[in-house]
């Protein structure tokens, strides 16, 4: 089987894993909301909605589904939700109210 073959296949199987669930990404016990991106061959792949940056296909297990509420600031900020309140699982690396 060719692998262009595969990659509808495997589309359809990620939409199906990250159906109504979060991501983590790799060991960090960081949830992020899942947003879906088209890749150069047209095949649309799980992603971080705030883009956080990994390195991997999301085949290889690098992604992975999960139940947990949405702990990344970021996403929740894209999301609408208040990010002002602190969260255990993210460090904060700098203040988000800062002026300028």
């Amino acid at each position: 089987m060719q692998v262009t073959a595969l990659a509808p296949r495997l589309a359809a199987a990620q939409r199906q894993v990250f159906a109504n669930r979060r991501m983590r990404i790799g060991r960090s016990k960081v949830s992020h909301a899942v947003a879906w991106q088209t890749g150069a061959d047209g095949v649309p792949r799980p992603v971080p909605a705030c883009h956080t940056g990994w390195w991997g296909t999301g085949a290889g297990g690098e992604l992975m589904a999960t139940r947990w509420p949405v702990t990344c600031r970021r996403c929740r900020r894209i999301d609408g939700e208040d990010t002002t309140a602190p969260d255990v699982l993210q460090l904060e690396l700098f203040r988000l109210d800062t002026p300028g």
